[in-house]
């Protein structure tokens, strides 16, 4: 198939982009766009702001918003990877979602879309045994026409870690139960994870060591802690003796 093609190429002229919308765009300047995502708020609603986090797993849902009459689809891209979205969720609002993923350190994306007009037919084909969009332009036919300038935004992936290190009193805990509590007042109670099974959902009981220390491991999936703002953790020990413990601490998530 044919390469992709250059999205760092210029816009094409002013003169092409007016006649190619049929003044739709106004004034033989180009159509406008915007990028809005809702990972940037606590509430999911639309954000305007330009570089955004994302926790680990989470879907974000961007949209690109266009001048009415300026666009027949928009194509959406991480590091070249494209998808074509054809169908506004609104008028002229494009809707697409990814979920981002990241590992111990933070990883910051760059996401960018542009609108198009067809011209004759459209120029990208989706290959479903790739699962992928390709540029496969017709032959002879007039390629689609990008109306507005590309628009890019930046998402930083990432994820948290909780610990709760304690000393034993009088030999291994009876009992240990951690919560979560998001800033929307959702809780949710972790299991223990068996040391065992690598992939299980849970939390780690590491100890106790040679020094009676023990330590709670646990790292929260993007539904169990807030979207902005603080995520309460809290961890209630029953130990050996007979004793109870209690710890808490506030997981500051972007």
């Amino acid at each position: 198939m044919p390469p992709r093609p250059n999205r760092n190429q210029p816009l094409i002229c002013l003169a092409a982009a007016a006649m190619a919308l049929g003044c739709a765009a106004g004034c033989g300047m180009p159509a406008h766009s915007r990028l809005w995502a809702d990972t940037a708020t606590p509430d999911g609603s639309m954000s305007l702001q330009k570089s955004q986090w994302a926790y680990d797993g989470e879907p974000v849902t961007f949209e690109l918003e266009c001048q009415p009459g300026s666009a027949n689809f928009v194509i959406f891209g991480i590091k070249g990877d494209e998808t074509v979205v054809d169908t506004a969720k609104v008028e002229a609002r494009y809707r697409w979602m990814h979920i981002f993923h990241a590992g111990e350190q933070p990883q910051t994306y760059e996401v960018y879309a542009s609108p198009y007009l067809i011209r004759g037919r459209c120029d990208w084909i989706y290959d479903k045994n790739d699962g992928k969009w390709y540029y496969y332009p017709g032959a002879g036919e007039k390629p689609d026409v990008q109306t507005a300038r590309e628009q890019v935004m930046k998402i930083t992936c990432y994820r948290v870690e909780v610990r709760f290190p304690f000393a034993v009193r009088g030999g291994p805990p009876k009992r240990v139960e951690l919560s979560l509590t998001r800033a929307d007042g959702g809780r949710k109670e972790i299991p223990r994870r068996p040391a065992s099974i690598k992939d299980a959902a849970g939390y780690l009981l590491l100890g106790p060591d040679a020094k009676d220390a023990c330590e709670i491991v646990y790292a929260p999936a993007c539904d169990e802690v807030s979207r902005a703002g603080a995520t309460r953790a809290e961890l209630v020990v029953e130990h050996a003796d007979g004793s109870v413990e209690r710890f808490a601490k506030d997981i500051e998530t972007p």
